[in-house]
């Protein structure tokens, strides 16, 4: 790209996945101009490689919670906006012993979770899955979904039409300092700059470079297979795998004693870290996954034991012999310890924000809106717990 003459804006954003294209929105709808910067032809990272599972259900009480809320409503407002589908069907979890069933029963009594006990003649209803040896289920009515392979396209669309608005792809970052970017295609100059990296922070200079004790990399192993018989599925599907995982179901009582029970009866899936998530793209095709490995640098070569594992699970809980995979890819994200949300300000009217958790399309949209005014602050860090 032709490098440009230098950009003003209120608000430069670096990185056009979903957390920076949540601030880009908040800051237009606060009447400032913005600037968003990508380094890539369009966004490629965490993003895109994602089940488009707004998860609202399994988020910790709180501000988790009140951001996945939220962002919920923000999603339906976007979406109209932006022409993209958002599918108001929820998340059917499967129960097939009473343990299971009882954790979520707990999930069903918050109410702000929209959560409701479901019969496997329910199950049936929501889902063409066997019902055969279950015994019921968790119907979390909030949840969302959506295209992860057009939704943040869609979004960075929209906002592109709004004259307020640059957004640049191909615009790889060099340096950040208070008061203006540098860029491949110019300098930004703006009174508040918000870096959001995604797992891909290496570039930062040393000064701004997200920093918590334990801080790591999250490597995902993914798959997209046909659908079973063509069928569709409006609920995104999850099994009692998940409810030890997400610490809005893991904070119930009997939660560790049923992910001991889980562990012990299938070690393999717990030391891949192997839970069951699967949406449906428009297409038909399904989204599955997924295994966990952590580390610093993410190995480029995936394993076929823990492809096995996922199809395996699905192909069990979707009533089929075989599930034919049309693609294969790894999702990569920022893991740490302690509270999603990391955000700090390492300079002057400059912000790094990095949700280090895989829950970034369920809360960005709700976090963007709640952190905003304290970003436009001068403090040094900002409370998010």
């Amino acid at each position: 790209m032709t490098p440009v003459r230098a950009i003003e804006a209120d608000v430069c954003i670096v990185g056009a996945g979903i957390v920076g294209l949540a601030y880009a929105f908040e800051a237009r709808a606060r009447r400032l101009s913005v600037a968003v910067l990508e380094r890539s032809g369009e966004a490629v990272g965490a993003s895109v490689r994602n089940f488009g599972h707004v998860i609202v259900s399994a988020m910790a009480d709180g501000t988790p919670l009140e951001c996945a809320l939220a962002a919920r409503e923000r999603w339906l407002e976007l979406g109209r906006r932006a022409g993209l589908e958002v599918v108001e069907a929820g998340t059917v979890i499967t129960a097939r012993a009473d343990d299971e069933l009882a954790v979520m029963a707990e999930i069903a009594e918050d109410t702000a979770r929209g959560g409701r006990l479901i019969t496997p003649r329910e199950v049936d209803r929501l889902a063409p899955i066997p019902t055969a040896g279950l015994v019921g289920g968790l119907h979390a009515r909030l949840d969302l979904r959506v295209d992860p392979r057009r939704a943040v396209a869609a979004l960075a669309a929209l906002l592109s039409r709004d004259p307020g608005a640059h957004v640049l792809f191909n615009a790889p970052v060099q340096a950040v300092y208070t008061g203006a970017v540098e860029s491949s295609v110019g300098q930004v100059r703006a009174s508040l700059v918000i870096v959001c990296p995604g797992p891909d922070h290496d570039w930062l200079e040393p000064e701004i470079t997200p920093r918590r004790t334990g801080m790591t990399r999250c490597k995902l192993q993914m798959l997209r297979v046909r659908a079973p018989a063509g069928r569709r599925y409006l609920p995104a599907l999850l099994t009692a795998l998940s409810l030890p995982r997400y610490p809005g179901y893991s904070e119930r009582a009997g939660s560790k004693q049923l992910g001991d029970r889980l562990a012990a009866e299938r070690p393999e899936l717990s030391e891949a870290g192997v839970h069951l998530i699967i949406t449906q793209l428009p297409d038909g095709d399904l989204l599955l996954g997924d295994s966990h490995q952590y580390g610093d640098t993410v190995s480029p070569f995936g394993e076929e034991r823990l492809d096995e594992l996922v199809l395996t699970e699905a192909a069990g809980l979707l009533g089929a012999n075989k599930l034919s995979v049309r693609q294969r890819w790894h999702g990569v994200y920022p893991s740490a310890p302690g509270h999603p949300f990391l955000i700090a300000r390492p300079l002057p009217g400059v912000a790094v924000v990095e949700i280090v958790s895989g829950i970034g399309m369920t809360t960005a949209l709700g976090l963007a809106p709640a952190t905003f005014d304290a970003l436009l602050g001068s403090s040094p860090a900002v409370a998010v717990s």
